[in-house]
């Protein structure tokens, strides 16, 4: 399992305990990977990453009591890997999801799109914490930590990494924005930025296992 595969697990696996920081959790992850049926009203999250999925569908059935479908289909591209999609099936549950998560309005008019999400689901510091970790779930990477540091948080819009990049930068992480083909990329460089980011989102164990690598390049060089 590589590196950020660990994150990532570590953090599927971390579910907060106030139904605000829960709710901003879904949105971050909503925003990035969500989409709405025209066809039906119903919202799903698309996704090659099965921790993704796992922690979507848990949020969706511990915040809002709503039971999610799982389909699980062959990636067409790279054979070996999988595609999930969370579905919610209900356009009712949809409203109740959308309304909480400020995607849509008390008069049921959805956003334009999901790509930014609205400050009032992010004003305290744990929901900003939260926020952070549905959005490095959902569209995050680190490299491996033996050959050099490097996270980044990939976006379609530069609106959306510019939202990510004010909120990290109000936990004194010095995020960057670099254009990669169609995609706006959110990055940090430093091994200490990158500790201080796994920090943030609560990877404990993550944190531990980089700050050891860090030391132990340290005393190398040295």
């Amino acid at each position: 399992m590589s590196f950020s595969s660990e994150v990532k697990e570590e953090l599927s696996r971390h579910l907060p305990t106030a139904r605000h920081c829960q709710i901003a959790e879904t949105a971050a992850i909503l925003s990035l990977c969500g989409q709405i049926s025209e066809k039906d009203g119903t919202i799903r999250i698309q996704t090659e990453n099965a921790y993704v999925a796992r922690k979507y569908f848990t949020l969706v059935e511990k915040t809002f009591n709503i039971e999610a479908v799982i389909h699980v289909r062959k990636n067409v591209y790279l054979k070996k890997s999988n595609v999930y999609r969370v579905e919610v099936p209900s356009h009712e549950d949809t409203v109740r999801i959308l309304q909480a998560t400020k995607f849509m309005s008390p008069e049921q008019e959805i956003a334009d799109d999901l790509s930014v999400m609205s400050r009032l689901v992010i004003q305290k510091e744990c929901c900003k914490r939260a926020f952070l970790r549905g959005t490095f779930l959902a569209a995050g990477s680190i490299s491996d930590p033996e050959k050099g540091y490097h996270l980044e948080i990939v976006c379609s819009t530069m609106e959306r990494a510019e939202q990510i990049q004010s909120i990290m930068k109000e936990f004194e992480l010095d995020a960057r924005i670099v254009t990669r083909k169609k995609n706006q990329v959110v990055y940090l460089k430093e091994g200490s930025q990158i500790v201080d980011f796994l920090g943030v989102v609560e990877a404990g164990s993550a944190l531990m296992n980089l700050e050891n690598i860090r030391i132990r390049k340290e005393i190398s060089n040295n």
